[in-house]
């Protein structure tokens, strides 16, 4: 079962927009594309965030 605290939740909004910036801005032709690349990033970002989140207190 997932250890999320209400605090931590800011810590995804941050790493989701990171994600769409780092894949919003690779050069595609496509402006649907590119909107697909962000969304991918967006949950990329989040989902990092949640790994991050739930291996920290594992590891200390």
């Amino acid at each position: 079962m997932p250890n999320i605290v209400t605090s931590n939740l800011l810590f995804f909004l941050p790493m989701a927009f990171a994600g769409l910036l780092l894949c919003g801005e690779v050069p595609v032709a496509s402006k649907a594309l590119r909107t697909v690349l962000r969304a991918f990033g967006a949950i990329v970002g989040a989902l990092m965030a949640l790994l991050v989140l739930e291996v920290l207190p594992v590891l200390i």
